[in-house]
Protein backbone atom coordinates (compact mmCIF):
# COMPACT_ATOMS: atom_id res chain seq x y z
CA UNK A 1 0.00 0.00 0.00
CA UNK A 2 1.45 3.36 -1.04
CA UNK A 3 2.14 5.94 1.63
CA UNK A 4 -0.20 8.91 1.32
CA UNK A 5 1.08 11.90 3.31
CA UNK A 6 -2.03 13.94 2.53
CA UNK A 7 -4.32 11.24 3.92
CA UNK A 8 -2.22 10.92 7.10
CA UNK A 9 -2.18 14.71 7.56
CA UNK A 10 -5.96 14.90 7.16
CA UNK A 11 -6.42 12.03 9.60
CA UNK A 12 -4.19 13.70 12.18
CA UNK A 13 -6.00 17.02 11.75
CA UNK A 14 -9.40 15.33 12.19
CA UNK A 15 -8.17 13.48 15.30
CA UNK A 16 -6.82 16.71 16.82
CA UNK A 17 -10.06 18.52 16.05
CA UNK A 18 -12.11 15.74 17.66
CA UNK A 19 -9.86 15.77 20.72
CA UNK A 20 -10.19 19.55 20.96
CA UNK A 21 -13.98 19.28 20.85
CA UNK A 22 -13.99 16.67 23.63
CA UNK A 23 -11.70 18.86 25.75
CA UNK A 24 -14.10 21.80 25.32
CA UNK A 25 -17.10 19.64 26.25
CA UNK A 26 -15.29 18.27 29.31
CA UNK A 27 -14.26 21.79 30.35
CA UNK A 28 -17.83 23.09 30.10
CA UNK A 29 -19.12 20.14 32.14
CA UNK A 30 -16.41 20.66 34.77
CA UNK A 31 -17.31 24.35 35.11
CA UNK A 32 -21.02 23.51 35.44
CA UNK A 33 -20.32 20.90 38.11
CA UNK A 34 -18.07 23.27 40.06
CA UNK A 35 -20.77 25.94 39.93
CA UNK A 36 -23.41 23.54 41.26
CA UNK A 37 -21.06 22.23 43.96
CA UNK A 38 -20.14 25.69 45.22
CA UNK A 39 -23.76 26.85 45.02
CA UNK A 40 -24.88 23.98 47.26
CA UNK A 41 -21.94 24.51 49.59
CA UNK A 42 -22.85 28.19 49.83
CA UNK A 43 -26.47 27.36 50.61
CA UNK A 44 -25.38 24.95 53.31
CA UNK A 45 -22.76 27.22 54.90
CA UNK A 46 -24.21 30.72 54.48
CA UNK A 47 -27.98 30.39 54.17
CA UNK A 48 -28.32 32.37 57.41
CA UNK A 49 -26.94 35.49 55.68
CA UNK A 50 -28.88 35.09 52.42
CA UNK A 51 -30.82 38.14 51.27
CA UNK A 52 -32.65 36.04 48.66
CA UNK A 53 -31.88 32.64 47.15
CA UNK A 54 -29.75 34.47 44.56
CA UNK A 55 -28.18 37.11 46.82
CA UNK A 56 -25.94 36.40 49.78
CA UNK A 57 -23.40 38.46 51.69
CA UNK A 58 -20.95 35.67 50.83
CA UNK A 59 -21.45 33.96 47.45
CA UNK A 60 -18.74 31.38 46.76
CA UNK A 61 -19.80 30.45 43.18
CA UNK A 62 -18.87 33.98 42.07
CA UNK A 63 -15.23 32.84 42.00
CA UNK A 64 -16.05 30.29 39.32
CA UNK A 65 -17.37 33.01 37.02
CA UNK A 66 -14.08 34.80 36.47
CA UNK A 67 -11.87 31.73 36.81
CA UNK A 68 -13.93 29.83 34.23
CA UNK A 69 -13.67 32.66 31.70
CA UNK A 70 -9.96 33.16 32.41
CA UNK A 71 -9.22 29.47 31.91
CA UNK A 72 -11.74 28.47 29.23
CA UNK A 73 -12.95 31.68 27.52
CA UNK A 74 -16.40 31.24 25.92
CA UNK A 75 -16.42 27.52 26.80
CA UNK A 76 -16.37 28.58 30.44
CA UNK A 77 -19.38 30.80 29.78
CA UNK A 78 -21.27 27.80 28.36
CA UNK A 79 -20.48 25.85 31.52
CA UNK A 80 -21.59 28.76 33.69
CA UNK A 81 -24.85 29.03 31.76
CA UNK A 82 -25.58 25.31 32.20
CA UNK A 83 -24.69 25.35 35.89
CA UNK A 84 -26.73 28.46 36.64
CA UNK A 85 -29.69 27.11 34.66
CA UNK A 86 -29.64 24.05 36.90
CA UNK A 87 -29.26 25.90 40.23
CA UNK A 88 -31.94 28.44 39.29
CA UNK A 89 -34.43 25.64 39.77
CA UNK A 90 -33.78 25.92 43.52
CA UNK A 91 -36.40 28.69 43.45
CA UNK A 92 -39.75 27.09 42.52
CA UNK A 93 -41.24 30.48 41.60
CA UNK A 94 -38.84 30.91 38.67
CA UNK A 95 -40.17 30.00 35.23
CA UNK A 96 -38.04 28.43 32.52
CA UNK A 97 -37.80 31.78 30.71
CA UNK A 98 -36.64 33.58 33.86
CA UNK A 99 -34.16 30.79 34.52
CA UNK A 100 -32.68 31.21 31.05
CA UNK A 101 -32.44 35.01 31.46
CA UNK A 102 -30.72 34.72 34.84
CA UNK A 103 -28.36 32.02 33.56
CA UNK A 104 -27.48 34.27 30.62
CA UNK A 105 -26.73 37.19 32.96
CA UNK A 106 -24.52 34.95 35.11
CA UNK A 107 -22.49 33.80 32.11
CA UNK A 108 -22.40 36.99 30.02
CA UNK A 109 -21.29 39.29 32.85
CA UNK A 110 -17.87 37.67 33.40
CA UNK A 111 -17.25 37.55 29.64
CA UNK A 112 -17.77 41.32 29.41
CA UNK A 113 -15.69 41.83 32.58
CA UNK A 114 -12.85 39.79 31.10
CA UNK A 115 -12.97 41.81 27.88
CA UNK A 116 -12.97 45.11 29.76
CA UNK A 117 -10.21 44.17 32.20
CA UNK A 118 -7.80 42.79 29.62
CA UNK A 119 -8.06 46.08 27.73
CA UNK A 120 -8.07 48.30 30.82
CA UNK A 121 -4.96 46.58 32.20
CA UNK A 122 -3.44 46.04 28.73
CA UNK A 123 -3.04 42.33 29.34
CA UNK A 124 -2.80 39.62 26.68
CA UNK A 125 -5.68 37.14 26.51
CA UNK A 126 -3.28 34.55 27.92
CA UNK A 127 -3.15 36.73 31.09
CA UNK A 128 0.62 36.34 31.20
CA UNK A 129 2.11 38.37 34.05
CA UNK A 130 -1.19 38.74 35.95
CA UNK A 131 -0.54 40.10 39.46
CA UNK A 132 -2.58 39.82 42.67
CA UNK A 133 -3.70 43.46 42.36
CA UNK A 134 -4.83 42.90 38.78
CA UNK A 135 -6.70 39.78 39.87
CA UNK A 136 -8.51 41.93 42.42
CA UNK A 137 -9.49 44.29 39.58
CA UNK A 138 -10.92 41.32 37.65
CA UNK A 139 -12.89 40.21 40.73
CA UNK A 140 -14.23 43.73 41.39
CA UNK A 141 -15.29 44.40 37.80
CA UNK A 142 -16.77 40.91 37.57
CA UNK A 143 -18.81 41.47 40.74
CA UNK A 144 -20.07 44.84 39.47
CA UNK A 145 -21.03 43.52 36.02
CA UNK A 146 -22.93 40.70 37.68
CA UNK A 147 -24.69 42.66 40.42
CA UNK A 148 -25.89 45.59 38.30
CA UNK A 149 -27.62 43.62 35.47
CA UNK A 150 -29.15 41.15 37.93
CA UNK A 151 -30.62 43.87 40.12
CA UNK A 152 -31.98 45.74 37.11
CA UNK A 153 -33.69 42.53 36.00
CA UNK A 154 -35.03 41.78 39.49
CA UNK A 155 -36.52 45.29 39.57
CA UNK A 156 -38.04 45.11 36.08
CA UNK A 157 -39.50 41.66 36.79
CA UNK A 158 -41.10 42.87 40.02
CA UNK A 159 -38.93 40.79 42.34
CA UNK A 160 -37.50 43.94 43.96
CA UNK A 161 -38.98 47.36 44.66
CA UNK A 162 -35.80 49.19 43.63
CA UNK A 163 -32.97 48.47 41.16
CA UNK A 164 -30.44 49.11 43.96
CA UNK A 165 -32.21 47.15 46.71
CA UNK A 166 -29.92 44.15 46.46
CA UNK A 167 -26.99 45.84 44.73
CA UNK A 168 -24.65 46.24 47.72
CA UNK A 169 -25.12 42.75 49.23
CA UNK A 170 -24.83 41.08 45.81
CA UNK A 171 -21.72 43.03 44.86
CA UNK A 172 -20.01 42.47 48.21
CA UNK A 173 -21.17 38.85 48.33
CA UNK A 174 -19.64 38.15 44.91
CA UNK A 175 -16.41 39.97 45.80
CA UNK A 176 -16.01 38.33 49.22
CA UNK A 177 -16.95 34.91 47.85
CA UNK A 178 -14.36 35.24 45.10
CA UNK A 179 -11.65 36.31 47.54
CA UNK A 180 -12.45 33.45 49.93
CA UNK A 181 -12.22 30.82 47.18
CA UNK A 182 -9.05 32.31 45.71
CA UNK A 183 -7.45 32.41 49.16
CA UNK A 184 -8.36 28.77 49.86
CA UNK A 185 -7.06 27.70 46.44
CA UNK A 186 -3.81 29.64 46.86
CA UNK A 187 -3.33 28.22 50.37
CA UNK A 188 -3.95 24.67 49.13
CA UNK A 189 -1.47 25.14 46.27
CA UNK A 190 1.10 26.61 48.65
CA UNK A 191 0.79 23.63 50.99
CA UNK A 192 0.91 21.23 48.05
CA UNK A 193 4.08 22.79 46.64
CA UNK A 194 5.64 22.89 50.11
CA UNK A 195 4.88 19.22 50.66
CA UNK A 196 6.20 18.34 47.20
CA UNK A 197 9.44 20.27 47.85
CA UNK A 198 9.84 18.51 51.19
CA UNK A 199 9.42 15.08 49.60
CA UNK A 200 12.02 15.95 46.96
CA UNK A 201 14.55 16.94 49.65
CA UNK A 202 13.91 13.67 51.53
CA UNK A 203 14.34 11.58 48.36
CA UNK A 204 17.73 13.19 47.78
Amino acid sequence: MAFDPHHDANTDAAAKKQTHVWVMVASAIAVALLWVLLFRLNRWAFSSIDVTIFISWIFLPAAIRMLAIMACDWVGAVGLFAGALFTNQADPTISLTEGIVLAFLSSAGPLVAFWCCTRLLRLPFTLAGLTAKQLLVFATVGAALNAVPHNIYFFLSGRMTSPIEGLVPMFLGDLIGTMVVLYVVSLALRLLFKRSAGQQRVSR
